[in-house]
């Protein structure tokens, strides 16, 4: 095992200049073999090793954890640094998802170290993650089932660049998760075992507990093996096509200003191959935007910019990804969103709260509602297809009382729970028509003491929901939606205010 290791890390040229290597360990047993391995080649290679962990304080056996992995470092003789850090109230603080946010934390934390280890000016060490055969398999499939491009296939690369310029480097992304644990059961080590890893409460759980054991049974044997095969196959493929893509953008190309527009002709563009002009498209979305949940519905929807019936002045906004595309006559303009200014509001009341809703798929809680599920949808405006598909989809729009699609894309800023403001308002019909909600609460007889305290969705001062009543009309799923947000609630939600609530009549059986 260790020279199989070694021989990936000498293939794909992970091992550092000079030798400094922070590696992540959590205690699980992926961490805990790469440790033991590193370790084994400590002498043989000149390695200086650290060990960094982060106790997120999200778990009542964290500190077993933190317990454990000092223990092993000990008998190991490697130093050892532990960082301990609130997860939730960071997630809170950042508007995102306690995972994202931990994930954040931890490249934090081995960036730190690193940071202190490298004390040689123009020499950088690297940071070594556990991420394994099987992990590079389930990022494939929940990359391709979600619609993603090549990049995205590709998935999980051996060697990446950490935000400070050191390398990030996963010497076991060819060793399965069977072959780590034999291990090393095989050299009497324990290790630590995470029990939310168990739960379907992850989209990656349901694919590493349900989909691919499934594959692996009925399908082919070795199924994980070969996934995560196409996944380094698709990662050098991605590479070229990202060359290509460049020497095509330039040749399309008639200004640019790094990070703020990109100006293509029509015409050059559409000179190129169908599927370089999608790349070419995509890369200046990547460039302009933040690239942040950038999906193919994004790509499809702008290159309809391109086509020879769209009518100059049409625009594009994408506020996810903070980029926006616009037809100028024989031109497209790619251009960087700025960021929105923050509102003079009147503050909220003392039963006042917020939740933000993170940018990608996630569960939070959110006061009076319970958990809520987050989910990002490919609408039917980014397929391109026909008007009779349209009509199909829009059939199978929820109904549901407390589950509603939004068209992501009409959202002008950050979404968030929380209860009401001055100035609220929301549309009401099809002419987009403003009422304020403070008017509309009135209309519905909503008890006076329970306004303060009600949940709502708010795109700025506009209300997308009032849930157990009705959404705006502004944020209606059509049939050039590209991207769908759905916003599911748990249907024991209840309170004076809606109990007696008949949304669908209040809601014209629209959403």
């Amino acid at each position: 095992m260790t020279e199989k290791i070694l021989d990936y890390m000498r293939r794909c040229g992970m091992l550092p200049s000079n030798g400094n290597i922070a590696v992540g360990v959590s205690g699980g047993p992926d961490s805990v073999c790469l440790l033991f391995v590193l370790v084994q080649l400590r002498e043989r290679l000149g390695l200086h090793l650290e060990a960094v962990h982060v106790n997120h304080g999200l778990r009542a056996e964290a500190v077993q954890d933190e317990a454990y992995v000092r223990k092993l470092c000990a008998e190991w003789r490697v130093p050892l640094t532990v960082e301990t850090i609130s997860v939730e109230q960071l997630a809170a603080k950042k508007g995102i998802g306690c995972e994202e946010a931990g994930r954040g934390a931890r490249y934090e934390a081995f960036e730190r170290c690193l940071g202190r280890m490298d004390r040689t000016e123009g020499e950088r060490g690297c940071i070594a993650v556990a991420h394994h055969r099987d992990d590079r398999a389930e990022t494939f499939l929940f990359h391709l089932l979600r619609g993603t491009g090549l990049d995205g296939m590709a998935g999980i690369r051996p060697v990446r660049a950490a935000r400070t310029g050191a390398r990030i480097i996963r010497p076991l992304l060819e060793t399965g998760r069977d072959e780590i644990e034999a291990f090393l059961k095989e050299q009497g080590i324990g290790w630590r075992t995470d029990a939310t890893n168990g739960q379907e409460i992850y989209t990656r759980n349901k694919i590493r507990l349900r989909l691919l054991p499934y594959a692996e049974r009925e399908i082919c044997a070795g199924a994980g093996e070969h996934l995560a095969r196409e996944a380094a196959l698709l990662e050098r493929t991605a590479d070229f096509v990202r060359k290509c893509t460049r020497e095509g953008l330039e040749r399309c190309l008639l200004r640019k200003q790094e990070g703020r527009e990109l100006v293509l002709s029509v015409s050059g563009l559409c000179r190129e191959e169908p599927f370089l002009r999608e790349q070419i498209v995509r890369e200046c979305l990547l460039r302009t935007g933040t690239g942040r949940d950038l999906t193919a519905a994004h790509v499809e929807a702008a290159l309809h910019l391109a086509e020879p019936d769209c009518q100059s002045g049409k625009r594009l906004c994408l506020p996810a990804c903070r980029a926006e595309a616009a037809r100028e006559f024989d031109r497209i303009v790619f251009r960087r969103l700025a960021d929105p200014l923050p509102r003079t509001v009147s503050l909220p009341s003392p039963s006042g709260w917020e939740r933000f809703l993170p940018s990608g798929d996630a569960i939070l809680s959110v006061p009076g509602l319970g958990q809520v599920s987050v989910r990002f949808l490919a609408g039917p405006g980014g397929t391109g297809g026909k008007s009779a598909e349209s009509a199909d989809f829009l059939k199978n729009i929820p109904r549901k009382k407390y589950t509603k699609w939004f068209d992501y894309d009409k959202i002008t800023e950050s979404v968030v729970f929380r209860t009401r403001r001055t100035g609220d308002y929301l549309a009401i019909d099809d002419a987009f028509s403003r009422k304020s909600l403070k008017k509309y609460m009135i209309g519905e007889k909503i008890p006076a003491n329970e306004r303060e305290s009600l949940p709502l969705l708010a795109d700025g001062q506009h209300i997308m929901w009032v849930p157990g009543y009705r959404t705006s009309t502004a944020y209606r799923v059509t049939g050039r939606t590209a991207v769908i947000m759905e916003i599911s609630c748990r249907e024991e939600f209840a309170s004076a205010a809606t109990k007696d609530t008949k949304e669908e009549k209040q809601d014209g059986g629209k959403s």
